[in-house]
């Protein structure tokens, strides 16, 4: 039995100037533990949410949402668990040229980077094989990951619908409903469109403008409680709650 849960598995074969994308895959760890093995393939792993324990040729790193390990091939490298949230990987399995680095890296995401990531996953078909309407996504992510993209996101502009959703999502008090409404949709039907076109429906849209607010909150305020009031939340358990399902961590954590 596989020590994960694959979520997302797309068999790819893209070559571009020395490199070979394999696969793009999403894992969900179940087990407490991966023993070291290594691979004929370089791989790149990104830490979504949850928590472990990354080894990487021996070292121990502690590894949360936002931590990046690139792993060339026949480097070992293994996984135990963190803490008590299992952690949801992204996983790209790729080839470069002979010539290419042999040194493992590891780094952190800025918290824009990583919302940026998850939007463009969520255009990705979680089943069958990709079509040309996925490639622009799963380039993108793999631009972004490797360091060959502009700070702005390489995915498709978002069409005029997209665009003026997104500038009532933020107003408090104003409910699916009532922005479906305004732009003179069926709150499902808009949803529905929204999601076809930009791979975000009118709930995730707004939450992922709540989850860039809440970042910004908990890095200016002193307390959770006065960043949960800055992010528009009016509870403060409501809010760790909350935050907790976007990232994989409680604000306290998420802001050490």
């Amino acid at each position: 039995m596989l020590a994960w849960s694959p979520i997302l598995v797309q068999q790819i074969e893209i070559h571009a100037l020395g490199f070979v994308l394999r696969k793009l895959q999403l894992n969900r760890h179940r087990e407490a533990e991966v023993a070291p093995h290594a691979h004929g393939y370089a791989q790149l792993i990104l830490y979504l949410a949850g928590e472990g324990v990354q080894t990487v040729n021996g070292v121990r790193h502690r590894a949360r949402s936002g931590d990046l390990f690139m792993i060339p091939a026949g480097i070992a490298h293994g996984f135990s668990l963190a803490g008590r949230s299992r952690p949801l990987c992204l996983v790209l399995d790729y080839e470069v040229a002979a010539n290419g680095s042999r040194r493992a890296t590891h780094r952190r995401l800025a918290a824009s980077t990583l919302n940026e990531l998850h939007t463009l996953l969520a255009q990705v078909r979680t089943k069958g094989r990709p079509t040309l309407a996925d490639y622009p996504a799963i380039l993108a992510v793999v631009a972004r990951l490797l360091g060959q993209a502009p700070a702005a996101p390489t995915a498709p502009r978002p069409p005029a619908l997209f665009e003026q959703v997104s500038g009532l999502v933020g107003t408090p008090g104003l409910s699916v409903a009532k922005i479906a409404r305004t732009v003179g949709y069926h709150p499902d039907h808009l949803s529905r469109r929204l999601k076809r076109e930009s791979g975000l429906g009118v709930r995730a849209l707004r939450d992922r403008q709540r989850l860039e607010l809440a970042q910004n909150a908990l890095r200016d305020e002193a307390s959770i409680g006065a960043a949960a009031t800055k992010a528009g939340f009016d509870d403060p358990n409501y809010f760790s709650r909350w935050f907790r399902r976007q990232t994989g961590q409680t604000p306290s954590a998420w802001r050490r």
